[in-house]
């Protein structure tokens, strides 16, 4: 059964466009007879296209048949409603899509996209869980701000849990790791509910923000690994508003937090219902050909000078980056109830106020990465972000809810545009272990944050100030970005990396 019809009365030149192959933002076709497409290229499983032209003295009527299927599990409702309509009025090969990725995306990496977007809603959740829910958990076991930090602090030592999994990826697999660390993060998390103490609380949470870390660097790998070479930050930032909808999940329901004291563990209950997810995910998503080819080619990669290089400025930018927003994030909710007063609805409705338009940063940003370039854009975004970031700090009333706004839209931006690195300057043999590596400089520069601003905003007695002190970390990443990161946009990962052999069977054409 065809998916729709479309019907419509056309001059003479406009039937003659609909009587040849289609090759436009969202595909390409090939000729099956006069009237009968089928796909050349595109994110579809199975496509078909028939024109039935019913001649008139001042035209024709036209009837145009898509039969397809979208290549993209769990998402085809989403997807669905804008590739009908592109379909149904595009003509010809100019009309541009602002939300179709740079490049025509393969039925492959389509599905493989598909795939991964599910798992970053899990790691979203996963990583966000305890920012969204320690204030509650604070004042149930008698925390102070201090304590809070030191908690927040502590559970970045699961680090040591990714540098291992991360590391094991590049001998094992990217995918059975992925699976083996969803499995073990959302169990972790299920335990953590049952919590006695804040102590045991951060050991559990450590354990799986550990597995939640090597979940999103997994992703990440295995996301480059397929992308098409131009279209790389456009997947980045489609993965990081997938995260986001996952981090989102506490967010909406942390209300559960003010109906009791102990509200905030149902939070950590949610993580059973990703159980048959993951079951699920196991059976779809197939292992990164460019991870087989390296497996068959037997080729150690080794590590390069320059390499290293790359390596050093990854982990300072690393390190930097999360000095300042893992407090900035972690610490919102405990400025936001005791220095402004909201309740857990309140905010609840400030995150999802401010956050939301994010994908409007992530979608500019993805876009502009890849026509345009990585470096001004990451710059962008992080000097930018940041600044906007201290006034939501310091301002009360509309001018806190407006700066936090757009705090959030520009450094958004920072995702698509500084995530893609970690996989585009490390081989097929070395992804895993050096980006698990970075992720201890990552977690080094959280945990120093969160100890920093939570002795700082109880010495001078207010978060605002703590921040504009700490706001020289972003200024340093800005200049290290604009100096020593190369620009990788439009560049294939083996040329990248010229130690890794050409690898055959990609989907990138």
């Amino acid at each position: 059964m065809p998916n729709f019809q479309h019907s419509r009365f056309l001059e003479q030149n406009a039937v003659n466009q609909l009587l040849i192959p289609r090759n436009d933002a969202l595909l390409s076709e090939v000729s099956v007879d006069d009237s009968t497409f089928s796909l050349a290229k595109g994110p579809f499983s199975f496509y078909e296209r028939s024109v039935e032209v019913t001649p008139s003295p001042s035209g024709a009527h036209v009837t145009e048949t898509f039969t397809y299927t979208i290549a993209s599990p769990f998402w085809r409702l989403l997807l669905g409603i804008p590739i009908r309509r592109f379909l149904k009025r595009s003509g010809g090969s100019e009309e541009k899509l602002w939300w179709a990725p740079p490049e025509i995306f393969d039925s492959q990496t389509t599905r493989t996209l598909s795939l991964l977007c599910i798992a970053a809603v899990i790691t979203g959740y996963l990583g966000a869980l305890l920012g969204q829910t320690a204030t509650f958990a604070a004042e149930e076991f008698g925390a102070s701000d201090r304590a809070q930090g030191v908690l927040l602090a502590m559970v970045r030592i699961g680090t040591l849990i990714t540098v291992v999994v991360a590391g094991l990826a590049d001998k094992h697999g990217r995918k059975r790791l992925l699976i083996f660390s969803l499995w073990s993060g959302c169990a972790i998390t299920l335990l953590s509910a049952a919590s006695p103490n804040i102590m045991i609380l951060g050991i559990s949470q450590a354990m799986a923000r550990g597995f939640a870390t090597a979940i999103s660097i997994l992703i990440g790998i295995m996301a480059a690994e397929a992308a098409p070479k131009g279209s790389r930050a456009y997947i980045a930032g489609i993965l990081t508003l997938t995260a986001g909808l996952g981090a989102g999940i506490p967010v909406w329901l942390l209300s559960l937090a003010d109906v009791h004291p102990r509200g905030w563990r149902l939070l950590f209950l949610i993580s059973f219902a990703f159980f048959p997810v993951i079951s699920w995910l196991r059976t779809q998503l197939h292992e990164s050909v460019r991870f087989h080819s390296h497996q068959e080619s037997k080729v150690e990669s080794g590590l390069a000078p320059v390499v290293w290089s790359r390596f050093a400025a990854l982990a300072a930018v690393a390190f930097l980056i999360l000095m300042f927003a893992a407090p900035a994030s972690q610490f919102r909710n405990e400025f936001l109830r005791d220095e402004r007063g909201f309740s857990a609805a309140q905010i609840s409705l400030f995150i999802l106020a401010s956050h939301t338009p994010q994908i409007i940063g992530v979608a500019i940003a993805a876009k502009i990465s890849d026509l345009r370039g990585r470096k001004p854009v990451a710059a962008f975004a992080v000097g930018v972000g940041s600044l906007f970031t201290v006034l939501a700090y310091s301002l009360t009333g509309a001018g806190m809810w407006f700066t936090a706004m757009i705090a959030g839209i520009v450094s958004a931006g920072a995702g698509p545009s500084l995530g893609v690195y970690g996989a585009e300057m490390f081989s097929t043999g070395r992804r895993g272990q050096s980006n698990g590596a970075i992720s201890i400089f990552a977690v080094l520069g959280s945990a120093c944050g969160l100890l920093l601003i939570g002795d700082l905003s109880e010495r001078f007695g207010s978060f605002g100030e703590a921040f504009t002190l700490l706001s020289i970390c972003p200024i340093l990443v800005v200049l290290l970005v604009l100096v020593f990161f190369p620009e990788s946009r439009n560049r294939e990962l083996e040329d990248l990396n010229p130690e890794d052999l050409p690898s055959e069977g990609t989907n990138e054409d």
